[in-house]
């Protein structure tokens, strides 16, 4: 019986150890249009640069000191056992920045699945995106303690915000044709009873989830609304 007892308490810890996600921004829905059939539309792709953290392990050696003193035996005092060094094993996470050309490739992906040209010269129209980000304003960083606090560090919000500029170029004369300014934000709140252990896994909160989140749904709009305008474009 204290065996199933033992068996049922560790297993209501490890539940309540979990996080949990008490608010998360909806997904984006975008609808994309089709080239059209009676013409080749010949793009060119510029832009979506972004960048992702990894953290890499770097491992090494550490010697320390550790101080001698007296040594006990079973009737009082024995002697004094000399101070000595030892070396113990380090771990150091080392942030690495790297280019990622992910959301370059979603792009692609997109318009070529809706019909359009991006490997075919020269090209009619150069479509290019910029990203700008992250940003968090004074007020999300209000509600950010606040959330903090007031659950009496139970919960935790977490925000990007993210911008995007779409141009889009006729290669025969230079000219913009189509420009659009977009933003986007990104929010959850984390919840957890044992809120540094059960955040410890958790990985919506982490700053690339966020921001792939943010790209991801930008990378969205703005093809969509770029497959909007080429395929009526003549």
């Amino acid at each position: 019986m204290k065996k199933i007892h033992l068996v049922f308490a560790c297993a209501c810890a490890l539940a309540l150890s979990g996080c949990f996600t008490w608010h998360e921004t909806a997904p984006v829905q975008v609808q994309m249009s089709q080239a059209p059939k009676d013409r080749e539309t010949k793009l060119a792709l510029s832009g979506f640069a972004a960048t992702i953290t990894e953290y890499v392990p770097v491992y090494g050696y550490q010697s320390y000191y550790v101080d001698g003193g007296p040594a006990w035996g079973r009737h009082g005092r024995r002697g004094w056992y000399p101070g000595h060094y030892e070396t113990a094993r380090t771990e150091t996470l080392i942030p690495k920045i790297e280019k990622t050309e992910v959301f370059l490739r979603r792009a692609q992906n997109i318009l070529e699945d809706n019909g359009f040209l991006l490997r075919a010269v020269p090209a009619d129209y150069n479509v290019d995106v910029t990203f700008e980000g992250p940003f968090v304003s004074d007020d999300e960083l209000s509600v950010e303690y606040a959330w903090m606090f007031c659950s009496v560090l139970s919960a935790e919000y977490s925000v990007q915000n993210w911008t995007a500029k779409l141009r889009i170029y006729d290669n025969k004369t230079g000219r913009v044709v189509f420009a659009r300014e977009y933003a986007q934000k990104y929010d959850n709140v984390a919840w957890s009873p044992l809120f540094f252990i059960g955040l410890a896994g958790y990985t919506r909160n982490t700053y690339n989830y966020m921001q792939s989140w943010c790209l991801t749904a930008l990378t969205d709009r703005t093809m969509a609304d770029a497959t909007a305008f080429l395929s009526s474009a003549k």
